[in-house]
C-alpha cells in the first residue's frame, strides 16, 4: 500500500478490534446475497473467506450452512476472535495481497475487505482469486461504484477505501476465466454496496 491512509488499515483493525466486531453484529443486510452464493455450491463445500474479519455473521451463516471455512485476515485480535468462535474451522492472520495456499475453494468471498486496497493491489488480487479456484468456483466481492480513492471518519479515524472501475473490474473478472454472474451496484437492499458475482471456468492454456 503505497497510499499513507491505505497502509493505517491494517492498525486500524488491530486498535478497533472489539468495537468493530459490536457494531458489525448490529446489521444483517447482505443475507440475500449470501444466499446467492450458497446456491451455486455443493453441500459441504470449502470456501475461502479474505479479509473475514471476526467471523460474524458472515462466515457464522456459512457455518450454519455445514460449510467449511478458511478465514484470513490481517487482523490478529480479529482472527482470536474467529478461533474463539468457531474453532472447528481455519483461521489465519496473513495478507491477502501474499496469499498462496496451494488449495483450492468452491467459494470465495472478499466482502468489505479488498476495497481498502490500493488500486494496483486490487488488480494484483485477481490473480490471488484465480489460483484458490477450480472449474465453477463462485467469487463475489464487494467494491466502490467508481474509479477513485475515498477517505471515510470511522470511529474517530480516516479509514481509506479505492475502487477500480465497473469496466475494469469485469476486464480483470474476464481475463482471469470469471463469467460475470450479476453485479448491482449500490443495491439499497445490501447497505448501498456495489456487488459481484461471478464464476470461474477454467481457461486454456
Amino acid at each position: 500500500m503505497s497510499h499513507p491512509a491505505a497502509k493505517a488499515v491494517i492498525g486500524f483493525y488491530h486498535r478497533h478490534a472489539e468495537q468493530w466486531d459490536t457494531l458489525r453484529q448490529r446489521y444483517f443486510a447482505e443475507k440475500a446475497w449470501l444466499d446467492r452464493f450458497l446456491s451455486y455450491l455443493a453441500p459441504d463445500s470449502q470456501i475461502l473467506d479474505l479479509g473475514c474479519g471476526s467471523g460474524c455473521p458472515i462466515a457464522a451463516y456459512f457455518i450454519d450452512h455445514q460449510h467449511h471455512i478458511t478465514g484470513v485476515d490481517s487482523s490478529k485480535p480479529l482472527i482470536n476472535l474467529c478461533q474463539q468462535r468457531f474453532p472447528t474451522q481455519r483461521w489465519m492472520v496473513s495478507d491477502m495481497r501474499h496469499l498462496s495456499l496451494n488449495q483450492t475453494y468452491q467459494g470465495i468471498l472478499a466482502w468489505d475487505s479488498f476495497f481498502h486496497l490500493v488500486k494496483d493491489d486490487q488488480r494484483a488480487i485477481f490473480d490471488i482469486f484465480k489460483q484458490h479456484a477450480i472449474q465453477g468456483s463462485v467469487l463475489m466481492f464487494t467494491s466502490g461504484t467508481h474509479d477513485g480513492e475515498a477517505i471515510n471518519d470511522f470511529l474517530g479515524e480516516p479509514l481509506y477505501h479505492a475502487s477500480l472501475s465497473p469496466n475494469e473490474y469485469h476486464s480483470l473478472l474476464n481475463s482471469h476465466g470469471f463469467d460475470v454472474i450479476d453485479m448491482v451496484a449500490s443495491d439499497p437492499d445490501c447497505g448501498g454496496r456495489t456487488v459481484w458475482l461471478a464464476q470461474f471456468h477454467q481457461q486454456d492454456n
